[in-house]
């Protein structure tokens, strides 16, 4: 979709923007696995969402979407690697889908997570894999088959998720994750999945 084109443009031009003053700081530095990425005190990351939305009828739909997010964590590495929780981040998330061609729903959701990184240091430099707990918001708009009408809902939304960064270079690395938006609707419980892959970026 444009949407999507649109935020896919942004993510290269944030990621460009990273490397270049990364460059020349690492122009002396051996390119070991172990050197390619360094903690940081927070990050911004972009991606790209496919949902798997559970509906009311129990059937299936597909919705396509972005959403940026921002964790906070130690750039002390001493910190980092002392334990499971004290290398957890902390953050907030908004990923957003736009009605389609095959449908007239739109979503929102909103909200904080917290990763846990399951190893004190990339596996052998090149993946990092985390377990993830969010909570917020999940805002759903659907436009109903006679003109005019438009159904809204807002319900708490607990999303469970896995997945792992693997460091590009630098404070640059692909963030990749399988995510249970758990939404609990005023009629039924659903589970509704996400994939989600973009680029994250530390400062």
């Amino acid at each position: 979709t444009r949407l999507s084109k649109m935020f896919c443009a942004a993510a290269a031009v944030a990621a460009a923007a990273a490397f270049t003053p990364l460059s020349a700081a690492h122009a002396q530095e051996s390119p070991s696995a172990s050197s390619l990425q360094r903690p940081s005190r927070y990050a911004l990351e972009l991606y790209l969402a496919q949902y798997s939305v559970e509906t009311e009828a129990s059937k299936r739909t597909g919705l396509g979407g972005f959403g940026a997010r921002v964790m906070f964590g130690h750039s002390d590495v001493t910190k980092t690697i002392s334990s499971f929780f004290s290398r957890a981040r902390a953050g907030a998330f908004l990923t957003y889908t736009a009605k389609q061609k095959d449908n007239d729903v739109a979503t929102t959701h909103v909200g904080g997570q917290v990763d846990f990184p399951i190893l004190s240091a990339p596996l052998n430099g090149y993946l990092d894999p985390f377990v993830s707990l969010g909570a917020g918001v999940f805002h759903a708009s659907a436009t109903g088959p006679t003109s005019g009408t438009n159904t809204t809902s807002n319900d708490f939304a607990l999303t469970p998720a896995a997945g792992t960064l693997i460091p590009i270079t630098g404070s640059v690395a692909f963030r990749g994750d399988l995510r249970d938006v758990v939404i609990f609707g005023q009629s039924k419980t659903t589970n509704n999945f996400v994939a989600e892959g973009g680029i994250s970026i530390g400062f």
